[in-house]
């Protein structure tokens, strides 16, 4: 009998271990999902649906368990660009601050098929310097690659716009003598013969699986369906816990190996509802602490947009400004578009511009410390029954130093390019990058600072692997997905070799 893998939660890390498996192995797979399925096919980007009443009722419908229901758990939005602004359609709250604590009143995340993968940025540059893994050194490079076919990652978007040759020449202009590199920044998505992007999801990593019953015989995609517990016996995990979303009925599903890819929040808390607790549990929380600014952009600067009908998704081009160790400890994104990516009073001299706007984001390291992490409450559970969330995390005078240096180098972009608009920028409150790392962090040693190994295996219980922004354990300020699917890769492949 062919072996048997459960994952669970369906963003892009969770399906690069169902592809991979298939692909590699005769196991079969079983994917649950507490949220439900928002596009056809599975995981696809909402950013590509092309009716907006659509994509909002789509947006609506990943905000969590009490879904549709006004102000109790989604997060509401105006006009904005995905990944620049925490306050938007497409995620829910999840957990609140330690007492205590003032770092992170909440974070945020969405349930659905894809995970934030339905609704995220899609930028996709490389750790670099101090970013990488170094226990992976060797095959980091190798893995990134297989990552980037994954996720269909370009170097090239909207390369044939001029907008996107001035822009990059400006910005690269003024960083020019201080030795900065400027590029297209990477980007999950295919471009289109009409110059737009149709914007990467989970839905590419799963390939033909993203066919709703394809591979039937295989794989099989369980929605509404939240694990509550691993099974245990004699010290190995071999199954979990489900329930029904709706009816509650509660049953038990044994697997040879079971994958854990539900974000770095909600996978630490299933494992501590287990009863797995390894000293490194939630420790390490680290993300990227943001400025963000929208700027005008000069009359004139730009070589104006061709006429005709808007594309789906308003952006037009993005640019990057790459991380440098001494010069330039930041990533930066600058995406340009014709429409504001916040909502602007009419009577803002910024509202309407006709040369459209630039939103600018810095994202800086927040280095690991034990001390910012997530913590559990078993008398104080969350709407599910599970254990109850609580984050402690602060923004150290080290954080705060390197938020004064990128302002400085964001202020220089912006007066190249135009001017802020009111109000702008601004330091986005702790946890706005989404980028929630380090809670299940891997290791090359099991020293009480890890929870997993190099193949993503929880220490010492046999059968239990993980996946997700959660494993990255260094402190970096570049987006986490393309690191997160490429450590995906390894421990996918090395399980797959395992069953077969």
């Amino acid at each position: 009998m062919s072996a048997r893998v459960l994952i669970v939660g369906s963003g892009p890390t969770g399906a690069t271990y169902a592809r991979r498996l298939l692909d590699r192995s005769d196991a079969s797979v079983l994917m649950v999902e507490a949220g439900p399925a928002l596009t056809d096919p599975l995981g696809m980007n909402v950013r590509n649906i092309p009716d907006p009443a659509a994509q909002a009722a789509a947006k609506t419908a990943s905000q969590g368990p009490k879904s549709g229901v006004a102000g109790v758990a989604g997060i509401p939005t105006g006009t904005s660009v995905e990944g620049t602004v925490t306050a938007r359609q497409g995620t829910h709250l999840v957990g609140r601050a330690a007492e205590g604590s003032t770092g992170m009143p909440a974070a945020a995340a969405a349930t659905c098929v894809g995970g934030q993968g339905a609704h995220w940025t899609c930028a996709t540059p490389r750790p670099v310097g101090s970013e990488r893994i170094d226990f992976l050194e060797d095959e980091l490079d190798t893995l990134l690659d297989e990552a980037e076919r994954l996720l269909h990652t370009t170097h090239g978007a909207f390369s044939g716009a001029p907008q996107a040759t001035a822009l990059l020449d400006l910005v690269d202009k003024e960083f020019a003598a201080d030795g900065l590199l400027v590029t297209p920044l990477p980007v999950a998505g295919d471009p289109q013969p009409d110059g737009s992007m149709r914007w990467s999801g989970t839905d590419v990593v799963l390939g033909d699986l993203a066919a709703p019953g394809a591979h039937a015989d295989r794989f099989e995609l369980r929605t509404g369906t939240l694990a509550v517990r691993l099974v245990l016996e004699d010290g190995a995990v071999v199954g979990a816990v489900l329930r029904d979303v709706l009816s509650g009925a509660e049953t038990e599903e044994r697997a040879d190996a079971v994958v854990v890819a539900a974000d770095a929040l909600r996978t630490p808390q299933l494992l501590w509802a287990s009863g797995i607790r390894p000293e490194a549990l939630g420790r390490y929380l680290t993300e990227h602490p943001l400025i963000f600014g929208v700027v005008a952009v000069k009359p004139g600067l730009l070589p104006p947009l061709e006429p005709g009908s808007a594309p789906v998704d308003p952006v037009r081009v993005v640019v990057g400004v790459r991380f440098d160790e001494e010069r330039h400890p930041f990533h930066a994104q600058l995406l340009y578009s014709p429409v504001c990516p916040i909502p602007l009073p009419p009577d803002s001299p910024h509202a309407g511009n006709p040369a459209g706007y630039v939103g600018m984001g810095w994202g800086v390291r927040k280095w690991p410390r034990p001390e910012d992490r997530v913590t559990f409450q078993d008398d104080a559970p969350d709407e599910n029954g599970l254990p109850g969330i609580r984050i402690a995390y602060e923004v150290t005078d080290r954080e705060q130093a390197q938020l004064t240096a990128a302002r400085a180098v964001q202020a220089r972009a912006a007066a190249a390019l135009g001017e802020f608009i009111d109000g702008m920028p601004v330091v986005m409150p702790p946890g706005s990058s989404l980028h929630y790392m380090g809670t299940v962090r891997m290791g090359d040693t099991d020293d009480g600072t890890s929870v997993c190994d190099s193949w993503s295996r929880v220490w010492d219980v046999p059968g239990l692997l993980l996946a997700g922004n959660g494993l990255i354990p260094t402190a970096n300020s570049c987006n986490p997905t393309l690191t997160s699917v490429a450590l995906a890769v390894r421990g996918a492949d090395a399980l797959a070799e395992r069953l077969s």
